[in-house]
């Protein structure tokens, strides 16, 4: 028989009693997913985006030497985290995006980008598939310019619908299994009505698979700010972040992800865009020992008990559904 909420909400609570306990030297581990900063700019002006809405953080871009550091010092590690080039902006701004892909692909590590698409040229889709990009987000919000253009703004959506379908066909010109094309939608209420046609799109064109994510209304931004932006959350329930009244009182973000800002600045997880937690630079001693140090492994802990004020409002582990996958292979 399915719980109800109140039960759930019980074993929540019960979780968190236990997770109490977790011992801290547990979390001095490498990360599954180390989350690199490569820039914080953006070229678009996404309504609800932190980058540009909130976000008060300096704009800069990462050094490829401070890249190749923290790579370097993953060398005598059996486990090889993936490497994920992309935070609060928008990648392919970045120069030298390849040479960062390249750099840990051959040092045996898993590569994720996401991107908006807009600056994905033809050159530059082979340099990345051929630097060993493993999985890549191609995101586009809807079938039509009026979907897409709602909430991409200043993105064009003919554009961006050529450069992904270049993107694939340069994939299959170099006969190569990588990178996984997944095409991102989120689900707005203007792009929820177009799921069919856009899965058949995304599957005719040789993608390797769909995300239909869930919209959240930003966790940095006021109230009145969600208000004026309510017209994009989409009609069906369903394809909202949060459908049900459950108060999730653990996250295991901080336990298997760690962020770098592109400064150095090491991050607690992937929704903390404005570097609230305010952990240590890792130039000074380090990735690893900054990562091992015991003020760091105490801030995960009090992330994984959901401690901070950012973790209260969090659109990730407050989360009842991040969306659905459709695997074409």
């Amino acid at each position: 028989m399915l719980m109800n909420l109140k039960q759930l909400q019980i074993i929540w609570d019960m979780a968190t009693l236990g997770a109490r306990l977790y011992p801290r030297k547990m979390l001095k581990n490498i990360p599954k997913d180390l989350v690199v900063e490569t820039t914080n700019a953006c070229n678009l002006r996404c309504p609800v985006c932190p980058t540009h809405s909130f976000m008060k953080r300096k704009k800069g871009f990462m050094e490829i030497s401070l890249f190749k550091s923290i790579i370097d010092e993953l060398k005598p590690f059996n486990m090889k985290p993936r490497i994920s080039m992309n935070f609060a902006g928008e990648p392919l701004l970045h120069k030298d995006i390849a040479e960062f892909v390249n750099y840990a692909a051959n040092r045996g590590h898993r590569t994720f980008i996401s991107t908006n698409a807009t600056m994905l040229t033809k050159q530059l889709s082979g340099e990345l598939i051929n630097a060993g990009l493993n999985k890549i987000h191609l995101c586009i919000d809807g079938i039509t310019r009026q979907s897409h253009e709602a909430y991409r703004v200043g993105s064009d959506f003919e554009k961006v619908k050529e450069n992904i379908e270049n993107f694939i066909a340069v994939k299959k010109k170099l006969d190569s299994e990588t990178p996984f094309c997944s095409i991102q939608t989120l689900l707005t209420s203007f792009s929820e009505k177009e799921t069919e046609q856009i899965t058949l799109w995304a599957q005719d064109i040789g993608a390797d698979s769909i995300n239909l994510k869930s919209l959240h209304m930003g966790e940095f931004g006021s109230q009145v700010a969600k208000t004026k932006h309510a017209y994009l959350l989409p009609s069906e329930k369903s394809f909202r972040r949060k459908t049900t009244s459950i108060r999730k009182t653990l996250c295991r973000t901080p336990v298997f992800q760690t962020v770098v800002y592109w400064n150095g600045d090491l991050g607690l997880c992937c929704i903390d865009y404005e570097n609230c937690i305010d952990l240590p630079n890792i130039t000074k001693s380090g990735f690893i020992n900054t990562l091992f140090s015991d003020h760091v492994t105490k801030k995960k802990k009090q992330g994984l008990l959901k401690q901070f004020q950012l973790c209260k409002t969090c659109p990730l582990s407050n989360a009842d559904s991040m969306g659905t996958d459709i695997n074409f292979k």
